[in-house]
């Protein structure tokens, strides 16, 4: 995975670089190794944002969570991708099972 990391009103130190690699770093079981996240820090007033957008063939998993605290963020947004992300990954075998069902029960 390569991460392409932003900061909007925050410089991005090697601290919170470290820690956005270590918490999506544990996604990489979901994806190739050339699959890009994109992850923009901001800091309005007294609220903490991270955003998190990675393409997928033919989707996008997004995720946005703010708190006082950046860290704090950086643990939500990966439980929120890492859910939406097992959605997606068993979507499509579902998605087959229920198709063969189907054409089962037509040839019946």
């Amino acid at each position: 995975m390569k991460f392409i990391i932003t900061g909007r009103n925050i410089q991005v130190t090697p601290g919170l670089k470290a820690a956005v690699e270590e918490k999506l770093g544990k996604l990489k079981r979901y994806f190739s190794s050339d699959t890009e996240v994109y992850v923009t820090l901001s800091v309005q007033k007294d609220s903490q944002k991270i955003e998190v957008t990675i393409p997928v063939k033919g989707n996008i998993i997004r995720s946005e969570q703010e708190s006082s605290d950046m860290y704090v963020s950086i643990d939500l947004v990966e439980e929120v991708i890492e859910r939406q992300l097992r959605r997606y990954k068993t979507k499509k075998p579902k998605k087959m099972k229920r198709l063969r069902l189907l054409k089962a029960n037509a040839s019946v």
